[in-house]
């Protein structure tokens, strides 16, 4: 069985007042809690303010509900935070998700 890291990668760009999160794998049950984690660790850690987060889904291969609940999870926490977090190329199979959930205007998805 794959560990948690090998399911899901996340790579982080941090800038001046933003930061990019890149994911890679497996968004689900077993790795949700790996990205809050991150997420976390980037928005109240380390004392240094990110006003925009970019979560990059381009290399998510699969998203089921607990995955869902994990990304609404976090667009709470960065909302309470006064940090906007924005989805960005979220692929068609993950889209369609969002869409059959009614999700998607919650989501903040960047569309370019």
């Amino acid at each position: 069985m794959a560990s948690i890291e090998q399911q899901l990668t996340i790579a982080i760009s941090i800038g001046p007042d933003r930061a990019r999160v890149f994911l890679r794998g497996e968004l689900d049950l077993a790795t949700g809690p790996l990205l809050h984690q991150h997420i976390d660790d980037l928005v109240t850690g380390n004392g240094q303010r990110h006003s925009v987060v970019f979560i990059d889904l381009a290399e998510v291969t699969f998203c089921d509900s607990s995955g869902l609940r994990a990304l609404l999870q976090i667009v709470d926490r960065c909302h309470r935070l006064d940090t906007n977090l924005r989805l960005t190329n979220v692929p068609a199979n993950i889209q369609r998700v969002f869409e059959l959930t009614g999700t998607t205007r919650l989501l903040n998805i960047d569309t370019n």
